[in-house]
């Protein structure tokens, strides 16, 4: 799923660390954690983040608070 439909309901807009599990290039379950404010930021970081480590967007597989 992506980072948007696994945050509904748990982003919220007064800021914090969200654990995101995603899966890796290797098909493996992975996991990364990144501060934001809001569900913009947040989409903004996970695809930076995804780029620059060239995972798919839509390997997230839960996101927690």
């Amino acid at each position: 799923m992506t980072i948007r439909e696994a945050g509904k309901g748990i982003v919220t807009t007064v800021g914090g660390t969200y654990r995101i599990g995603f899966i890796n290039m290797d098909g493996q379950e992975d996991e990364t954690e990144l501060d934001a404010y809001n569900m913009t930021e947040l989409e903004e970081l996970y695809r930076d983040f995804c780029k620059e480590n060239g995972f798919r967007q839509n390997t997230v597989t839960y996101m927690e608070r």
